[in-house]
């Protein structure tokens, strides 16, 4: 944000939904320790919103707070929301609604309004750049093209390829390797993930099993399995009131409700269990099966 620009405190984004979190994030940030409010306009009413609006949080006394409403489109036409906006929000409040067709008073109403259309394929290169840059991966014009071109013009699925990549940053995986991540068959292995997220011992014993008895390779499910875990962690962060991570909507909302069943240190355990397994991977005291056997053991007692 440049010098003596003024913060945006009422934002309306719409269109891709990837590039609206994205400004939703960056806002957020900008606005500094605040405590969030997040809603879905398709569950919640213009009621809930003002409510929101207006009622402290019970440990948030004093501190700045942004409500995000999230599918808001169902909300954008309620006049009793836009008069009570018409203003702004109260002060100490911050209010963004996220949306596929967000038009009309909400949006001419709002601080910032910005309707994002799909990305064209000279954008989603600037982007993946950009992204990699984030990943602190170097960038390189020939991962761009594969990465533009393994994500089907889609800027979320273009996030997962760069967020798969990164699995790999700071090991070493040949050029010619590149393309088999990006455009690996198999889908990946939800059930074995699923069964940890869910605290299933036996549906995750037995999926792994399934998966290593069809040459998957233990070491991608590894990296994949630790993948998991930071997400559910991100969920976590998000029901505490971060903003939502960058990904498929649906697929953060069952990831939410996986991380309801833990708790944020439980899962940071997870998280240094497969830390010190990957070290003895490295070092060459286990296998990377073994390793996986052994998380899933040690992570699901008798569960």
């Amino acid at each position: 944000m440049a010098v003596g620009e003024k913060k945006v405190h009422f934002g309306v984004y719409s269109g891709d939904r990837f590039l609206a979190e994205r400004a939703l994030k960056r806002r957020l940030r900008e606005l500094g320790d605040v405590e969030a409010v997040v809603l879905w306009g398709d569950e919640a009413s213009a009621a809930d919103v003002l409510e929101a609006l207006g009622t402290p949080l019970l440990f948030g006394a004093g501190k700045p707070r942004a409500v995000v409403v999230r599918r808001a489109d169902p909300l954008a036409g309620n006049q009793r929301l836009i008069a009570a906006l018409r203003g702004g929000p109260p002060e100490g409040i911050a209010v963004f609604f996220l949306g596929d067709e967000i038009k009309g008073p909400l949006a001419t109403a709002a601080d910032e309004f910005v309707h994002f259309p799909k990305p064209t394929k000279a954008e989603l290169r600037e982007l993946a750049a950009e992204l990699m840059r984030e990943a602190g991966l170097r960038v390189h014009g020939f991962v761009v093209d594969m990465l533009v071109e393994a994500c089907g013009g889609d800027a979320m699925r273009l996030a997962k390829e760069v967020e798969k990549l990164s699995i790999w940053k700071g090991g070493k995986l040949p050029r010619e390797r590149i393309p088999e991540l990006f455009y690996f068959s198999e889908p990946a292995p939800f059930g074995f993930l699923e069964g940890v997220g869910w605290r299933d011992l036996r549906r995750a014993l037995a999926e792994l099993s399934g998966l290593l008895s069809r040459g998957w390779d233990p070491m991608r499910i590894f990296h994949l399995l630790t993948a998991h875990v930071r997400q559910l962690i991100l969920a976590k962060a998000a029901e505490e009131g971060e903003p939502l991570p960058e990904g498929p909507e649906w697929l953060w909302r069952r990831r939410a409700q996986q991380a309801r069943n833990f708790t944020k240190k439980e899962l940071l355990e997870w998280l240094r269990i497969l830390q010190e397994l990957d070290l003895s991977i490295k070092q060459g005291e286990l296998t990377p099966e073994a390793a996986l056997y052994l998380f899933t053991l040690r992570a699901l007692p008798g569960a």
